[in-house]
């Protein structure tokens, strides 16, 4: 009989070994939920438990190095940094183009100066003939066309016939003297008077160009020429600016304003004085550009 019991000895030793080995083999969750406490909450969450999500955050680190502070955004210059302020770094705008044709002639009933839009005055010979012609060409603009600024671009393109009829020499010249005339309905208001005139402006204002010019050649006794000239040239300061209201022409900077505001229509006139020169062509290229 001693030898069947030591035989039960083993074999118990032997099952509890292994259910030692597998309580080992089992996951830590289900060792957890093994314990009294672990259990009893575990009977309080879903039977289906989804996988643990691994923790992203971040470490903490040291204090963060502090950045220099940002320069100060530019503002508009100032009038003694950029001389206008008002249209400094706005983009260029094109706002219309014309072309004027002015005629010298010892007989304006020729076909070639009647077309439309030329302007002629007659000549002399040997005498000095002075010829003035308003609104040769026009442009009208809209409101709001332009910011603060217009300013022109101004090309003529001239063909001169000199005659010296006499024996000794002389001096041909010519002389040509462009404007501008703005209209507008702000200067409709009669308490505006132009300081130029000490009158109402009655709805416009004249300014000059700088793109006037006197043409001179020396002839000899009976000699005939024939030249062209060609030239272009811009305005700098603008003809005509809100600043310069103000400044030159006593609006108020609201009026000012308003006159960029509304529409108004852009005249070339042009004068001047020819002697010495019995034919000639004066063809002018008007552009208007704002801001």
């Amino acid at each position: 009989m001693r030898k069947p019991r030591r035989y039960l000895a083993i074999g118990a030793l032997s099952a509890a070994l292994a259910s030692l080995v597998a309580y080992a083999a089992q996951p830590s969750l289900q060792r957890a939920l093994s314990t009294p406490h672990a259990a009893a909450a575990a009977t309080d969450r879903p039977q289906s438990l989804s996988p643990a999500r691994p923790n992203t955050a971040r470490p903490p680190v040291g204090n963060p190095i502090p950045l220099p502070p940002l320069p100060p955004l530019p503002g508009t210059p100032t009038r003694e940094e950029v001389g206008d302020p008002d249209s400094f770094g706005r983009p260029l705008k094109w706002l219309g183009v014309t072309q004027a044709d002015i005629h010298l002639s010892e007989d304006c009933s020729l076909p070639e100066h009647q077309y439309e839009g030329s302007h002629c005055e007659q000549t002399l010979p040997a005498q000095t003939t002075s010829f003035s012609f308003h609104d040769t060409a026009s442009i009208t603009l809209p409101g709001n066309a332009a910011h603060s600024l217009l300013c022109y671009w101004f090309s003529p393109y001239i063909g001169l016939a000199y005659v010296n009829p006499g024996a000794e020499p002389v001096t041909a010249s010519l002389v040509y003297r462009p404007r501008l005339t703005i209209e507008s309905e702000v200067l409709r208001d009669p308490s505006l008077v132009d300081p130029s005139t000490g009158q109402p402006f009655g709805g416009r204002l004249s300014t000059a160009m700088t793109s006037g010019e006197q043409l001179n050649a020396t002839l000899l006794g009976s000699e005939q020429r024939y030249e062209t000239q060609r030239d272009s040239n811009v305005c700098i300061a603008g003809f005509l600016t809100r600043r310069n209201l103000v400044e030159g022409y006593g609006l108020t900077e609201t009026q000012a304003e308003q006159v960029f505001r509304k529409p108004m229509t852009i005249r070339l006139d042009v004068s001047g004085s020819a002697r010495y020169i019995p034919e000639a062509s004066l063809t002018f290229g008007l552009r208007i550009v704002g801001d």
